[in-house]
């Protein structure tokens, strides 16, 4: 066929050169992981309904199914996970809390000031060092959103119960790792020296990892950057990745100090970045938050009012969508304890299961 000549056919393709090329949407490694987990554990299923499953993720509000595109259901097929336990553990106490909350205010006024006394409390913490044979152990309380229509993607959600959840993240990711939760052992697989996922060996070190951490700059700036650069192309959109990528470093793992203050530093200059005055996590810590919207979803990083240590995380709809009413719940969290332990599945010494 013989190109067109004049007419608006011609200023389309015009146009087309001029602009850049669409991005290709994608899951992040770690919404990706949380999709093959869930999964993988649909198809375990045998008989009896339970609970959907939670996920090996950090900073779950993030991770939620609903946003996940039917596509990745293609990674079913090499699921690195595996989960036993189910049905025959005596699943952790779960509380029923409100699913709606009312919206709170949110202004980028003083979002600045606030995390830079974020960053000055978290550099004077003293934070463990992990040994190259030990385990990162993080006890939090979740709740996690979940398709109302079992085997879907997208449409109306709801929140599970808060619950315990429990993981143990190997210092070398080559090692196992394993999160204990409703009931459920789930091992994270790793396959090889320095590589998470199969077929990743390119892909930068999972957020949180001991690599990952040992690899980031301590000066804002730079640090930034490198956000930028390992978050490129990932859904749901440049500053949203960034935002996302904070959580899913320093929800689940131990940052030195120094790299935290950095951490909260960069996380000043991601545009979109706002204060929320009140926040609460999924303990029921009253707290401010430092928030980010995307898709119409808030989800905040909340910290203690006095001494500015970071809490826990809180996700909710700030409009009406196809997932719910504005101020629906999609996802909370709230950190208990982080330690270092030997083995895995080893508790921190006077802790509790």
């Amino acid at each position: 066929m013989n190109a067109p000549t004049h007419g608006d056919e011609v200023e389309r393709q015009e146009l087309s050169h001029l602009l850049p090329r669409p991005g290709t949407p994608g899951l992040s490694p770690a919404r990706s992981q949380r999709l093959e987990e869930y999964l993988m554990q649909e198809v375990t299923r045998t008989g009896t309904q339970v609970q959907p499953s939670p996920a090996a993720k950090r900073g779950m509000p993030r991770w939620t199914l609903i946003a996940a595109p039917a596509a990745a259901l293609a990674v079913a097929a090499a699921v690195a996970v595996s989960v036993t336990g189910s049905g025959t553990g005596t699943a952790d106490d779960s509380v029923a809390m409100a699913s709606v909350i009312t919206v709170q205010p949110a202004s980028a006024h003083g979002a600045t000031a606030f995390l830079s006394q974020v960053a000055d409390a978290a550099s004077k913490q003293k934070t463990p060092s992990v040994g190259a044979h030990q385990f990162i152990y993080v006890k939090s309380k979740v709740g996690f959103t979940h398709q109302v229509k079992q085997r879907t993607i997208g449409g109306a959600a709801k929140l599970d119960a808060v619950h315990q959840r429990q993981v143990w993240l190997a210092a070398d990711p080559s090692k196992n790792g394993l999160i204990h939760e409703g009931g459920q052992n789930i091992t994270i697989h790793n396959s090889g020296a320095g590589v998470v996922n199969p077929g990743a060996a390119s892909e930068p070190p999972r957020p949180g990892t001991v690599p990952q951490i040992a690899s980031l700059s301590t000066d804002p700036d730079t640090l930034l950057k490198q956000i930028y650069s390992a978050t490129r192309g990932q859904a749901p959109g440049k500053d949203a990745a960034a935002f996302n990528w904070v959580g899913d470093t320093v929800s689940e793992s131990i940052v030195p100090a120094n790299t935290t203050a950095a951490i909260w530093r960069a996380a000043a200059k991601i545009p979109g970045v706002v204060l929320v005055k009140d926040a609460t996590d999924a303990a029921g810590r009253h707290g401010e938050a430092i928030a980010h919207v995307s898709g119409g979803e808030r989800t905040e990083y909340i910290f203690d009012r006095d001494t500015h240590l970071f809490l826990g995380e809180r996700s909710y709809l700030v409009k009406d969508t196809p997932m719910g009413k504005a101020g629906m719940l999609t996802g909370t969290s709230a950190v208990l304890s982080r330690a270092v332990v030997n083995k895995m599945g080893d508790l921190p010494a006077g802790a509790r299961a």
